[in-house]
């Protein structure tokens, strides 16, 4: 047929790709296909980890394909966000775009000779025809089917050309697309979530165009083709591809496949119980992989509150376990269940599939907070642990928290830091001994640029004098100002004295400054507040006992030394860190 001579035909193509993808026949190949069309958004790297947990859990494979078949909605920016956010998260692909592997190219772009063989193979066997129809003609056909209020649908017009009209349109260079047979059939999908679900007709918008007319095949074919020459065997989706699945089937069917098995996920919802997009999203929502990336989120806490949306993991026991299955149940007892502080490589033996829910999931923040805090503290006493140990961290997805804090304070655009001249950030026995105390308050990193922003940078006096209006009267005040500094310098010299122990407690600091500060000359709750504007810049925030545990005595008798210099007549310079 002309056809045949018209598309391109690379037979050796595709028999090399063949030859080359050498895989088991009998191991789990799962695959993460996202198209580059915009920012990863949730539920695309929430579908990513189910299917990197279904092939950890089962021995398999974890392929990466970027689906880039639409060239006019694909962007270079967009690509680079799926390869960062994959990194970021730790979900490493088996095979795949910059890994390679047996069955390559992992980019649909690149396979376009194979998809044009594989087409020709259905047009040879009558089941895909050459349609000549103009979108001029086909946006006339839409306007009558909504004028009479029938269903939108390709006519079929092309299916029925002689084979001499299609060879007289070839012949006039008339541009075409490569439809696909639809049948009439009812159809019948076996899905791992939804079970089993009844489509009545198959056909309903006409037969499938699988090539366009500039070459590039559409998605469902392209999709079909390369699960099957990728030995996919488990297809594990978003549910809004459900409805493709006839069309899917059909096509195995026609090239003599086996489809593989079918797992949709419900849809990760807003809390508002809207769908996410990727196209239209708030600056601060949820919905973007980036957004939580930009928030200073740990991975592992972003993964473990995304697996906890549909019930994803068995139950540890049944309390009504029949003797029978006594043994079944000591296994699954052992299973750990889902628990907000737990790593995902920690939850794989009770990850089971089979148990999602079908109904869609509602994103929760404050559980995503819980989760972010939770990690946080485990990774802090991770670091902790070892460094007691005296032995190294043990490798994992999660790189020591102290360098993940270094490199987000670093390039956090409200902080002008640089890391080697702010001292907290230059010594991780001291950085560790801070984030310990900030147990249960840090979510995410981008806290610690907002109220702990005071622990990387020291306040200098002009910028204490702008915000702080107590300072500013009480200096003001000479007799008043005076008693302060006396006292404040008798802090320094206590607090220098303080910093050689490592058992320094909140008791013996409150003593401290009870002792130190005559309330008589200046009430505590002013006091308080000065002390606090010339440890943090601000005169609001949590006590100055937690304040100077948090810095540590020796900062904090640097701070002091350093604004007592600056405010007061004559004093001498401010020593260096």
């Amino acid at each position: 047929m002309v056809v045949v001579k018209t598309c391109l035909f690379y037979a050796h193509v595709v028999k090399t790709a063949s030859r080359n993808c050498q895989i088991s026949a009998t191991s789990t190949r799962v695959r993460f296909a996202p198209s580059p069309t915009g920012p990863m958004h949730i539920g695309g790297l929430r579908t990513a980890l189910v299917n990197f947990m279904f092939a950890r859990k089962s021995g398999g494979k974890f392929i990466l394909r970027i689906e880039n078949t639409d060239q006019s909605r694909c962007s270079d920016a967009a690509l680079t966000d799926i390869f960062e956010c994959l990194s970021w998260s730790g979900l490493k692909p088996d095979e795949g775009p910059n890994i390679g592997g047996p069955c390559g190219p992992y980019v649909q772009s690149e396979r376009k000779d194979i998809y044009q063989h594989y087409a020709e193979l259905l047009v040879k066997s009558g089941q895909a025809y050459p349609c000549f129809c103009s979108p001029t003609r086909l946006e006339v056909l839409k306007k009558e089917q909504r004028r009479r209020g029938e269903t939108l649908r390709y006519d079929n017009r092309c299916r029925h050309l002689s084979k001499e009209n299609v060879q007289r349109a070839m012949q006039q260079n008339l541009p075409f697309v490569l439809r696909f047979k639809l049948s009439p059939i009812a159809t019948t999908l076996h899905d791992i979530v939804f079970k089993d679900i009844e489509f009545p007709c198959s056909d309903a918008e006409g037969d499938l165009v699988i090539i366009k007319s500039d070459g590039m095949p559409v998605y469902h074919f392209a999709n079909v083709v390369d699960d099957h020459l990728m030995g996919v065997t488990h297809v594990i989706r978003g549910s809004e591809w459900i409805t493709s699945v006839p069309k899917h089937l059909q096509l195995y069917n026609a090239f003599g496949w086996n489809p593989p098995t079918f797992a949709h996920l419900p849809l990760m919802l807003s809390s508002s119980g809207k769908k996410f997009s990727k196209r239209l999203s708030a600056p601060l929502d949820l919905s973007l992989v980036s957004n939580l990336r930009q928030a200073g989120y740990l991975p592992s806490a972003v993964l473990t509150w995304m697996s906890a949306t549909g019930g994803l993991f068995a139950p540890s026991s049944q309390s009504n376990a029949s003797s029978a299955n006594a043994v079944s149940e000591q296994v699954s007892h052992c299973r750990p269940q889902w628990e907000p502080e737990r790593f995902i490589e920690e939850l794989l033996p009770s990850f089971e599939l089979s148990s999602l829910t079908r109904h869609h999931a509602r994103v929760s923040l404050p559980l995503l907070q819980q989760c972010g805090r939770l990690h946080f503290d485990r990774l802090v006493d991770k670091v902790l642990i070892s460094s007691s140990n005296g032995s190294p961290q043990q490798p994992g997805n999660e790189e020591n928290i102290c360098q993940q804090v270094r490199s987000f304070l670093s390039s956090a655009p409200t902080l002008s830091l640089q890391v080697s001249i702010c001292p907290l950030l230059k010594d991780d026995k001291r950085l560790v001994q801070t984030l310990c105390r900030l147990r249960g308050r840090v979510s995410c990193l981008s806290d610690l640029t907002g109220e702990f922003r005071f622990l990387w940078l020291r306040p200098t006096a002009d910028s204490m004098l702008a915000v702080c209006p107590t300072l500013r009267a009480q200096r003001s005040h000479a007799e008043n100002w005076s008693s302060f500094t006396r006292s404040a310098l008798a802090l320094v010299t206590a607090l220098k004295a303080m910093a050689v122990h490592d058992n320094v407690n909140e008791d013996a600091l409150a003593a401290l400054l009870a002792s130190t500060f005559d309330r008589r000359v200046l009430p505590t709750a002013l006091t308080m507040k000065v002390l606090r504007a010339c440890l943090t810049g601000s005169e609001t925030g949590m006590p100055v006992v937690e304040l100077i545990l948090l810095l540590s005595p020796q900062e904090a008798s640097l701070r002091l030394q350093t604004v007592l210099a600056d405010l007061t007549s004559g004093a001498s310079p401010p020593p260096t860190s």
